[in-house]
């Protein structure tokens, strides 16, 4: 039991507000008062720094930016480039069927015959390339 009346007179102590030397009951109260949290000011290195890394953030987005657009101009370039060789590669097909019509056979006997040409198998030598 005495354990108990022990335990009463300890919590009464804790519950009731204390006393600190030099302080009165008005300054513990706004202690005890929830502190609200103000802004420091930022040191000259830390502005330093942010104004670094916005100069770096803007040089890079500048980059990116401007390869981006040459990246733009070459990827036309290439597709003209392209354009052009597929042209050229239809005339020259085109080309080559021509060669072949005016050097087919019948062809050339027809023209040879309005010339008043002949042929002679004799003279005929074949040449492969």
């Amino acid at each position: 039991m005495a354990q108990n009346n022990d335990y009463a007179g300890r919590s009464r102590m804790i519950n009731e507000p204390t006393s600190i030397a030099g302080v009165g009951k008005k300054e513990l109260k706004k202690a005890r008062e929830v502190v609200t949290a103000r802004q420091l000011p930022l040191s000259k290195f830390e502005k330093f720094l942010i104004t670094f890394c916005g100069f770096i953030l803007v040089g890079l987005m500048f980059t990116v930016v401007s390869g981006k657009i040459s990246l733009s101009n070459a990827q036309h370039k290439l597709e003209a480039t392209q354009e052009k060789t597929t042209a050229l590669s239809s005339k020259n097909t085109t080309m080559k069927q021509e060669v072949n019509q005016l050097s087919d056979q019948n062809r050339l006997n027809k023209v040879a015959k309005k010339a008043g040409l002949s042929l002679n198998s004799e003279n005929i030598r074949n040449v492969n390339k």
